[in-house]
This record gives structure tokens, C-alpha cells and sequence, in this order.
């Protein structure tokens, strides 16, 4: 089934590369098509200039007429190859997930600091889960995504809304593609950039009845002026009105600068936000969460459409001369602010909704991609019992020619699984696995297993530590602040999925031995699933002292032919075999 995934996207890669490779062709054509055009209508119009031939002047205005269309179609065929550049940039980027390079979408770095210890699970940074998911241009969509993974507990109606969305969603293939693409063209040429407008205080600047009035009243006494002037060649009052007009423009323009910096330059994401809901809108959708969406999205396009008109009035400002004459006839500067300000008088409220919107659809898609990727994956199902069960578990982010499943069934009891095995036999992997699963599972999503059952939980992890030098820590006082912070959630929620490597590496080992013993007595008193590695022998006597309560579990390594094998297998019972001091000999290091 890969394979077939992989070759769709060749395909797709072929077909648009040639119909990129066409319209750049076509693109450079016109613009040489343009400039002959120009060029000839200049000659013409210098020829008339000196000849004054009529049919110097017909000739001219053709290649006038001709100029606005190829100027026009220029401007359409470029934007074809900027979609189709995207579009072929995306199915490129796909390949590269699939093939595990990284992707060219945001890394999600910025979202470590949300949960203490983010990079046990490699949930965000380069070649991370996020990462290996996203397919958001908006600060938005990758808001919500973020979120995803960092949700505590779901409520399971939720998880079953989400896996439907998603089913769903990944079906409209052609959807998602624009989608992306449209976001992405417009990320690239100026940036999807936060909207500042505030959405939890209204500040209006123009809502006195002085403005409502005068935007109305100046332009008519200007206009009326201006007839009498040319009536009876008297200009003076028209020069007055034009220049009270003027006057009120300079006088309102630290305010108009205000509103400028809040709405200009967004026109293009806004009209992408208005196509992207428009297009969503449209579809013919059965589940219940994009239905609501529905409702939101045909609502917010037009709304985002006439705000993108706003916003590029706004940019319309910095041209000086439409500055002059359109303040002096019509008050433009007023009757746009008031327009603006009606706008989100009515609206900014709901603003976030209609941008979060935008956002989920991302956010979903990157979950479709996700799904469409690796139709193999399966929907998890909910339990009603506080239990983690699977057949064939992976990890999502390692490659299939590399992955190597397990199947795991946690349960109440035994409520504590300890893992033993040696060096780089599998148990970090496993522990990760398990953990980015889970997550995977209560974001909504299919999860790299045959089967996956489970009861939604909160996932606490203590799995990588190291030094800070900006706090003045310590590797094994960072790892006790880790505890007691697992400790500390494990208490709050009704089932809790622990995840512990090598507890207290950072004492000696009778320290170690007594600490992790009493940690793990303790963790018996909750409602958690817990799951630790250790290389610790001693520990998988608790299985006999506290018989019910713990299992022990292993990896093993083994010499065939003088080199050391490990087939990344879990298995019942306790690790035998040791494979440092083999290797330290094979590598030189004793004798």
C-alpha cells in the first residue's frame, strides 16, 4: 500500500512539473509580448506626436487595448504557476515525509515550552511529531494543531468527532490540495501574519456623529463648489472646501494611522481566508463536526472577502495622488475608517471564531495528509476500562523498512510494567511508542498499529533529562523536579499513562536502587498505567514482592558469530544477557 502511495505522488510530481515547466514558457512568451506591446505603443504615439496621422492614433490605442489584456492574462497565467509551483512544491515535501526527510512546514519548536519536558516524546522540533504532521501556513492552524498534542484528557465524544472529521476529510483530496497550496502562495509572497484587530476590547475612533455627518456633507459642498467655479470662473470657495477637506485628513491621520497598521496588508490572506471557507462550505459533508464548521464558514467568507477590500483600500493610501484628490472630493480617509469601524463594530467579536475556523480546517487536513499517508494506521477504539491494549504497535515516525512492532497490553493489574534490557536494545523506542501513540490516539487520529484499544488518559514522561546552566540545574535536580511534577498531575485526573527511563541515572547505585524502589511503591497507590525501563535487575523483584501489582517485561541482544544482534522484541520475563562489556572489547576500549 505504500508503494502505491509513493507512486501516486511520482505522478502527480511528473504531471506538474511539465505544466510548470509550460507556463514558465507561456510567462516568459508574455513578457515579451508586453514589452514588444509597450514599446510599440510608444513609437506611435511619438509618430502621432509629429505626424498627427489618424491611423497613428488608431494603431496606438489597439496597442493600448492589447497592453491592459496582456497585462491582465500575464498577471492570471502568473498566478497559475504560482499555484502550480506550491502544488508541486507540496507533493515534493510529501515524498520527503514519507521518505522521513524533514518537511519544509513550520517544526513547531515554539510549542516545546507548553509542557515541561516536551522532547521526551520528540513532540515538537526538527523531525518531531509535530513536525512529521503539519501541513499549516497559519499561526492559527498550527495553534490548534499544537494543541492537539498537548491536550490533557478529551472528552470521548470529542475523539469520536475528530476521527470522523478526519475520515472525512481525507477523502476530498482535491480539497486539501488547494487548500494548501492557496495558504502557501500567500505565506510566501507576504506572509500570513497575525491580525491585531482586538478581539476582547472594541476601540472605535470614528464613531462621533460629527463623521458620520461630515463624510457626507464635505463632499457635497466641494462638488457643489466646484460647479460654481467652473459656472462662473470663481474658484475661491471650491479652493476653500478642498482645503477644509485636506485640513480634516491631516487632523484625523495619527488615528487613520492607527487603524492602518491594524488592517493593511492583510488583503491577501484575508481574500485566501474568504476562498478557503468558501471552497469548505461547499462541501458535501456527513459528520457532525464539519457540519458545525459549515455553518461558521459560510458565514465568515464573505465577511473575510469584504474585509480583504477594506484592507486594500487601506494599502491604496501610501499613492499619494489618490491620497490628495480622494480626500479633497470624497473624505476618503473618514469613509473608510467609518466603513471599517461598522465593520468591526458588527464583527470582531466572532473574528477568532472565524479565524480558529480557518485553522481547524488546517489542522484537519494535516490530519488527513496524515491519514492518506498511511492508510495502514487504524482508528483507535474507546475502552470503557482503565486499559492501553494493541497488536502490532509502531512508531509513526520511523520508517516501515526499519520498524519493528510489539504488541502491549496494559491494565489494572498489574498497573506496573518494568522493562529490562541492555544498551540500545529498544526500551526508550518502546516507551516512545507507546506514549506518541496514545497521544496520536486522543488527538483523533489513526495510530501505526493493527488494532489499538484504550481508555483516554493523561501521558506524564520522564524520559530525557540534561543540564541548565540558565537555571542553575542540575541533570538529577531537573529529573526530581520531573517527578514531582508527574506526581503532582497524576492526582488530578482519573487515569494517567507514566512513562519512566532509567529513574535517579544521576546517583550511585544503592541511592538509585532505594529512591526508584519507594517512587515506584508509590506510583502503586494511584490510577495510572505505568511503564519503566530500567537496567536495574534488582528491581524486577517487585514482581514477587508485590505480586499482582508488577510485570516484568524484556528486550534482549544476542551473539551470533561474533556480532551482536537485537530484534527490538518485547517479551515476558527478565533481561539475562549484557552487551557493554562485549562491545567496549569488539571496539578496543578494554582488552
Amino acid at each position: 500500500m505504500t508503494t502505491d502511495i509513493f507512486n501516486q505522488y511520482e505522478s502527480e510530481k511528473e504531471l506538474l512539473f511539465k505544466e510548470q515547466q509550460a507556463l514558465q514558457r507561456l510567462t516568459t512568451l508574455f513578457s515579451w509580448l508586453r514589452l514588444a506591446c509597450f514599446l510599440t505603443l510608444l513609437i506611435f504615439i511619438y509618430l502621432f506626436s509629429t505626424a498627427a496621422t489618424p491611423a497613428y492614433l488608431i494603431i496606438a490605442l489597439l496597442m493600448g487595448f492589447a497592453l491592459m489584456f496582456l497585462i491582465v492574462y500575464h498577471q492570471k497565467l502568473f498566478n497559475r504557476l504560482e499555484m502550480t509551483t506550491a502544488m508541486l512544491n507540496l507533493v515534493e515535501n510529501e515524498l520527503n515525509v514519507l521518505h522521513r526527510k524533514p518537511s519544509f512546514f513550520d517544526d513547531g519548536i515554539a510549542y516545546s515550552s507548553r509542557l515541561p519536558f516536551a522532547d521526551d516524546l520528540d513532540l515538537f522540533g526538527k523531525y518531531s511529531l509535530f513536525h512529521f504532521l503539519n501541513r499549516c501556513s497559519t499561526v492559527y492552524g498550527k495553534e490548534l494543531l499544537a494543541d492537539s498534542l498537548l491536550t490533557k484528557v478529551p472528552d470521548n465524544q470529542h475523539i469520536i468527532c475528530v476521527q470522523e472529521a478526519i475520515k472525512e476529510i481525507a477523502g476530498f483530496e482535491d480539497f486539501r490540495k488547494q487548500v494548501m497550496a492557496r495558504l502557501l502562495v500567500v505565506d510566501r509572497r507576504k506572509g500570513l501574519s497575525h491580525l491585531s484587530i482586538d478581539a476582547k476590547k472594541l476601540i472605535l475612533l470614528f464613531k462621533h456623529p460629527f463623521f458620520g455627518l461630515i463624510r457626507f456633507i464635505l463632499p457635497t459642498i466641494v462638488f457643489t463648489t466646484l460647479v460654481y467655479a467652473i459656472l462662473t470662473d470663481q474658484y475661491t470657495f471650491f479652493m476653500l472646501a478642498g482645503s477644509v477637506s485636506m485640513i480634516l485628513a491631516f487632523f484625523q491621520s495619527k488615528k487613520m494611522l492607527l487603524l492602518h497598521n491594524e488592517i493593511s496588508g492583510h488583503k491577501d490572506a484575508l481574500e485566501v481566508y474568504a476562498q478557503v471557507l468558501m471552497k469548505f462550505g461547499a462541501l458535501h459533508v456527513r459528520s457532525a463536526m464539519l457540519s458545525e464548521m459549515q455553518e461558521l464558514a459560510n458565514r465568515a467568507s464573505q465577511q473575510f472577502r469584504r474585509l480583504s477590500v477594506l484592507s486594500e483600500w487601506f494599502d491604496r493610501r501610501n499613492n499619494m495622488l489618490l491620497f490628495a484628490l480622494g480626500n479633497i472630493f470624497f473624505q476618503f480617509d473618514v469613509n473608510l475608517a467609518v466603513e471599517y469601524e461598522k465593520w468591526k463594530k458588527l464583527h470582531y467579536g466572532v473574528l477568532p471564531d472565524w479565524l480558529a475556523a480557518v485553522g481547524r480546517i488546517e489542522m484537519l487536513i494535516s490530519f488527513g495528509v496524515f491519514h492518506a499517508n498511511h492508510p495502514s494506521f487504524v482508528f483507535p477504539e474507546l475502552s470503557a476500562m482503565p486499559e492501553i491494549q494493541a497488536v502490532e504497535l509502531g512508531h509513526p515516525l520511523i520508517s516501515p523498512e526499519q520498524l519493528v512492532t510489539n504488541d502491549i497490553h496494559l491494565k489494572i493489574d498489574p498497573r506496573i510494567q518494568l522493562v529490562t534490557g541492555s544498551n540500545m536494545s529498544g526500551k526508550s523506542t518502546y516507551l516512545r511508542t507507546l506514549g506518541v501513540n496514545v497521544i496520536l490516539a486522543q488527538a483523533g487520529a489513526p495510530v501505526c498499529a493493527r488494532e489499538f484499544r484504550w481508555k483516554p488518559c493523561l501521558v506524564l514522561s520522564s524520559l530525557r533529562q540534561s543540564d541548565s546552566l540558565h537555571e542553575n540545574t542540575s541533570l538529577f535536580l531537573n529529573e526530581l523536579k520531573q517527578l514531582q511534577w508527574i506526581l503532582l498531575e497524576i492526582q488530578l485526573v482519573d487515569l494517567s499513562l507514566v512513562l519512566l527511563d532509567e529513574v535517579l541515572r544521576g546517583t550511585n547505585s544503592d541511592d538509585k536502587y532505594t529512591g526508584t524502589h519507594k517512587l515506584l511503591q508509590k506510583l502503586m497507590d494511584f490510577q495510572c498505567l505505568a511503564v519503566v525501563a530500567t537496567h536495574d535487575l534488582k528491581l524486577s523483584e517487585m514482581e514477587k514482592e508485590f505480586e499482582g501489582r508488577f510485570v516484568n517485561f524484556c528486550f534482549e541482544s544476542r551473539l551470533t558469530g561474533g556480532k551482536l544482534y537485537f530484534d527490538y522484541t518485547i517479551k515476558k520475563g527478565v533481561a539475562v544477557n549484557r552487551n557493554a562489556t562485549w562491545l567496549m572489547q569488539d571496539m578496543g576500549i578494554i582488552g
